[in-house]
């Protein structure tokens, strides 16, 4: 497991960048401890491993030795840690380790491997010492940890979902505007020519005249012209198409009904 961004951000506003130049720059310095005592030289981001006082390190230099600290720690982290953790009791423990070393996340995590992890947070808080000496700026540091070790993680935000499901214009079932155009003008065809059967082929009964004129009157291009017009005018309209239709059944049946 890596340190997350907020872990990083969160280390780096416990160490500081020191100490800075006019050109943005940093260089290596001691703190004086209790007794007199001065520290090891310090450079960047709290870091000490191979620094000697002169040191001048850019500010991407000195991220870049931040991030070699961490991921010590997180190896420490690793080996010592023998129960499941989440990313804020990991991001916890790396910066508490970066800050007090190993031997001290061994003492840590005594109760953290029982799975006692309140008990752990409380514990973290009593390394707040330096030569013996509470000191406020790590009581404060060690307040901050313990807070991040107890913080629930949040679930990832879900999708946004939309609220309304817009009809698809898509028709259903694969069925389309013209297939049923098509089947119901099949009809209108269908029964149309059985009238025509009806009023004069072979059935003697309908005049010799009555045929003449209705297939001279079809054969009329002008009379042509008008039904291509009128055969047309339902496709444009499902409403007038439908009526149509329901027009050549009745039709149809009556004059089944009239044989």
């Amino acid at each position: 497991m890596k340190t997350s961004s907020e872990g990083i951000r969160l280390n780096k506003s416990f160490e500081g960048y020191h100490r800075r130049l006019e050109n943005g720059d940093c260089t290596a310095y001691q703190t004086l401890l209790g007794g007199g005592k001065l520290d090891r030289p310090t450079c960047g981001y709290g870091t000490t491993k191979g620094v000697t006082m002169g040191m001048v390190w850019t500010e991407v230099y000195a991220t870049q030795r931040m991030m070699e600290d961490l991921a010590e720690a997180e190896f420490y982290v690793a080996q010592y840690v023998k129960v499941a953790i989440n990313q804020n009791e990991h991001d916890a423990l790396v910066l508490f380790t970066n800050n007090c070393g190993p031997g001290n996340l061994q003492k840590l995590c005594r109760s953290l491997n029982k799975g006692d992890r309140h008990g752990t947070a409380t514990r973290l808080l009593s390394f707040n010492r330096a030569q013996g000496i509470i000191e406020p700026g790590l009581v404060s540091r060690r307040h901050r940890e313990a807070a991040l070790f107890l913080k629930p993680v949040e679930a990832p935000a879900e999708p946004a979902m939309p609220q309304t499901v817009q009809k698809s214009l898509e028709p259903p079932s694969g069925v389309t505007i013209a297939t049923a155009t098509t089947a119901a003008t099949g009809g209108i065809y269908t029964y149309f020519h059985q009238f025509l059967d009806a009023i004069g082929m072979g059935d003697p009964s309908v005049p010799d005249g009555w045929q003449t004129q209705a297939y001279g009157l079809m054969s009329n291009p002008t009379v042509k012209s008008m039904g291509s017009q009128l055969w047309t005018l339902p496709l444009q309209h499902p409403a007038l198409l439908a009526a149509c239709a329901a027009a050549g059944l009745v039709l149809w049946l009556r004059l089944r009904a009239a044989q």
